[in-house]
């Protein structure tokens, strides 16, 4: 992952930004993805949108704060996050996902941790800013 990241777009290039710099959907469901590889991606995917973290099972709260620090480029410009079977996550993941600033969708689908108290306490934080909604398999949109 991170020769993909870290790899400028040309060999012997002077720019050494990423070649993937530019993606805003990126896909890793069912990877063995680590608070490394995050760190990675918020560096050098600073217009990252969609992220799909589905059944990757080492996501852990921490690895959530590291995606919605201040500084960090996710923070800012995430919309959409699948956690769907991340079973590490806790409640207290949902105090760090308060803190992106763009959010219009969060899959907690079989997050067997995350209970559904703490879904509707955080659908109503969330609400502050915007309607949202909670569905039965906990997905949480923003309603246009």
């Amino acid at each position: 992952m991170r020769e993909l990241l870290c790899t400028p777009d040309k060999p012997g290039q002077l720019d050494n930004r990423s070649k993937l710099r530019n993606v805003t959907d990126f896909r890793l469901a069912g990877l063995d993805i680590s608070d490394v590889t995050l760190r990675l991606i918020i560096r050098h995917m600073p217009l990252l949108s969609r992220l799909d973290l589905s059944h990757c099972s080492h996501l852990s709260d921490h690895s959530l704060n590291l995606l919605t620090a201040v500084g960090s480029s996710t923070r800012n410009s995430l919309s959409e996050l699948q956690l769907e079977g991340c079973n590490k996550l806790t409640d207290q993941c949902l105090n760090y996902l308060k803190r992106i600033g763009n959010l219009s969708c969060i899959n907690l689908h079989n997050c067997k941790q995350i209970s559904t108290g703490a879904c509707e306490l955080l659908l109503s934080e969330l609400s502050v800013n915007g309607l949202f909604c909670l569905s039965e398999e906990r997905q949480i949109h923003k309603i246009s």
